[in-house]
Formats: structure tokens, sequence, C-alpha cells
């Protein structure tokens, strides 16, 4: 089964999981895969994500079964999920019905 680790919009600094959180996913017999440039801002860099046992890689999210993410991701986003991914974040879904239901 496939994680991915996803970059958040411009103005949100963390990311969705650490390199410990990394090292225990592959622990558990997941393959991870993290969005270059996805820890950047929380300083955390792609080779500690490598480190820790994820393969970095531009299509993370197209072909993973469970999406990390910090916030909702936009229409945009979600688009480029493959079909029946869990997405684990932080959803924020009063008054977001229109964005919800796509995301559905």
């Amino acid at each position: 089964m496939r994680v991915a680790i996803t970059r958040e919009a411009a103005d949100e600094p963390r990311v969705s999981a650490s390199p410990d959180t990394v090292k225990k996913l592959v622990a558990l017999g997941l393959e991870v895969a993290v969005e270059p440039g996805a820890g950047t801002r929380s300083g955390v860099s792609d080779a500690d994500f490598s480190a820790a046992g994820a393969k970095v890689a531009d299509d993370a999210a197209h072909t993973a079964e469970i999406v990390l993410k910090v916030r909702r991701p936009s229409a945009a986003e979600a688009g480029r999920y493959r079909k029946g991914a869990v997405v684990i974040a932080i959803m924020d879904p009063y008054g977001q019905d229109a964005a919800l239901e796509a995301l559905a």
C-alpha cells in the first residue's frame, strides 16, 4: 500500500508527516512517497525523507491509496488523486459543502 505526503499551499508551513513518521510507516510495510519540497517550509529536506525510507517523487499522490495532507486539498489537487484514495487532512467542513462533495 502506498502512502503519499504532499506539498501544502504556499501559506501553510506545516507538513503532514515527519521523517520519524515515515520510518514507522515503512516498518509497517507501507511504501511512502513524498512530493519534492513537501517539508521544506517545516525544515525537513527531501534528503531527510529519503533517509527515512521514503521515495521522493513528483507523482507521489497520483498513485497512492492514502494521501496525507495538513489542509483539505483543493479541487485541482484532488483531481490528481487516485479514484478511491483515502485523504487524511484537516477538512474544515463547515460551510465547505461544495468542496467536500467534490472530494467525495
